[in-house]
């Protein structure tokens, strides 16, 4: 009897559930983990009698199992941005190049080519939930079902003229409201994704448009994302306005709740801090962005101590140029060791922990992702430990996070569905959507030209 749509034997699996979070008992070896339809229906000791009962097999013999990873923060179809005038100064980068570029290019097209490719590089490096925020959301969302990839997607709203509708930064709260309703209606039934609202960030939004998204997301449920404290000007420009930090005005909006994803939260003292954690609101890191950026060092090892829920993000690849959340385990823990002058600020089960459990957490998803259960979604990876930089295994979670890249992904397994099999995706077709993104690429420089001429 065929009990299992899908066994994979493992050589060694890390549930990362709170009974297994502690370092030597992160481990099991020798396991078979069994799925039926989009869930995990079995984790036990291996045996022949448990493999033999599965329509499909993954023999994980050389590898590490372990949860999906989760991208809590993220603009995917911005990587048609990436490598786009690098290395200049933030406010020139943002305001001068990218939202003029925006503005005038970002169209359903480019937001759809954009978005597939970053579905395309996130599964391909292991991530099989992403927090997204961008434009043309029901777009976004339709390009997330069809890739196979999780995704929670904001409907972005903001004072400034956005591009799918340039009425919508006039204060239109109408219009905002209605476009909500359409992307939750479209959407709200689908298992893989999660509409949220997506305020930009407190120096383009006012208060009355803050007002309009709690007073949505109290009526709806929808969780709220939103960039906060991400740079040092504008926590002084807020201060200036408001004679408060960021933090502080949006707690007083009531911005701050449990639901609310604070992308960034880099400039925080200890006041803001204590109001994070009061607020149940969790917080994205974003180490490879901010370090690229040059916008400071998000005191993370403080958000843990205070029990705020940590997740890690990428931003979009326009500024950093990866999606890797490998990458960001890496550098993120070494930040924080770096600006604690302290090797033990982040460990590497913290740094594992967020980009699978503690994202979920963050995203609110926990009671269905981010760590291996049964009854939970089956959202789960493969890593290849045949190989060089990967020998000898002293410390299989030390190396995922410190020696392990997106190359060492060989399956990819997003609510049941073989997403990424032997290194290669599966369902989308890579030729045909680079030749999209290099008519794109001409596109984006021969405005550029224009815009330097």
């Amino acid at each position: 009897m065929n009990e299992f749509d899908l066994g994979i034997r493992c050589r060694r699996l890390i549930a990362m559930t709170d009974s297994s979070n502690t370092p030597g008992e992160m481990v099991s070896e020798n396991m078979f983990l069994g799925i039926r339809e989009s869930n995990i229906a079995a984790i036990e000791p291996y045996t022949e009698e448990l493999w033999g009962r599965c329509k499909k097999r993954i023999d994980a013999n050389h590898h590490v199992v372990l949860p999906g990873l989760i991208n809590t923060h993220t603009h995917l179809a911005m990587t048609l941005f990436r490598g786009f005038e690098d290395d200049v100064p933030f406010h020139q980068w943002l305001f001068e190049r990218i939202l003029p570029m925006e503005n005038e290019l970002v169209d359903p097209d480019f937001v759809r080519v954009g978005t597939m490719l970053g579905a395309a590089e996130s599964l391909r490096n292991g991530v099989t939930t992403i927090n997204d925020m961008y434009f043309y959301a029901n777009e976004i969302a339709q390009v997330c079902e069809q890739a196979g990839i999780r995704a929670c997607v904001a409907q972005v709203w903001s004072n400034f003229p956005l591009p799918e509708n340039k009425t919508l930064g006039t204060g239109n709260i109408v219009q905002f409201t209605e476009r909500f309703q359409s992307l939750l209606s479209n959407w709200s039934h689908h298992s893989r994704i999660t509409p949220t609202l997506g305020p930009h960030a407190p120096y383009t939004c006012d208060d009355d448009l803050f007002r309009a998204v709690v007073a949505l997301s109290d009526k709806t449920g929808a969780p709220i994302h939103v960039h906060l404290s991400e740079t040092k000007f504008e926590v002084e420009e807020s201060l200036k306005k408001f004679s408060k930090t960021p933090v502080k005005r949006l707690a007083d909006l009531n911005v701050l709740k449990r639901g609310t994803l604070c992308a960034h939260a880099i400039h925080c003292d200890e006041i803001d801090t204590e109001i994070l954690r009061e607020s149940g609101a969790s917080v994205a890191y974003n180490p490879d962005s901010n370090l690229k950026l040059g916008s400071g060092i998000a005191p993370i090892t403080n958000y843990l101590k205070h029990g705020i829920p940590v997740g890690l993000g990428t931003d979009g690849a326009a500024s950093n140029n990866s999606l890797s959340i490998f990458g960001a385990m890496n550098i993120g823990a070494k930040l924080q060791k770096l600006s604690q002058h302290d090797t033990t600020a982040m460990t590497a089960p913290q740094a594992l922990h967020a980009a699978t459990l503690g994202g979920a957490r963050a995203l609110g998803l926990s009671d269905r992702i981010g760590s291996l259960e049964v009854g939970k979604r089956a959202d789960l990876i493969c890593i290849d430990f045949d190989q060089p930089h990967l020998q000898p295994i002293n410390d299989p979670v030390s190396h995922l996070v410190y020696s392990a890249t997106g190359g060492d992904v060989t399956h990819v397994i997003c609510d049941g569905h073989i997403k990424v099999k032997d290194r290669v995706l599966q369902g989308i077709n890579t030729a045909e959507l680079y030749g999209k993104a290099e008519q794109w690429r001409k596109t984006l420089y021969a405005k550029l030209s224009n815009m330097k001429s």
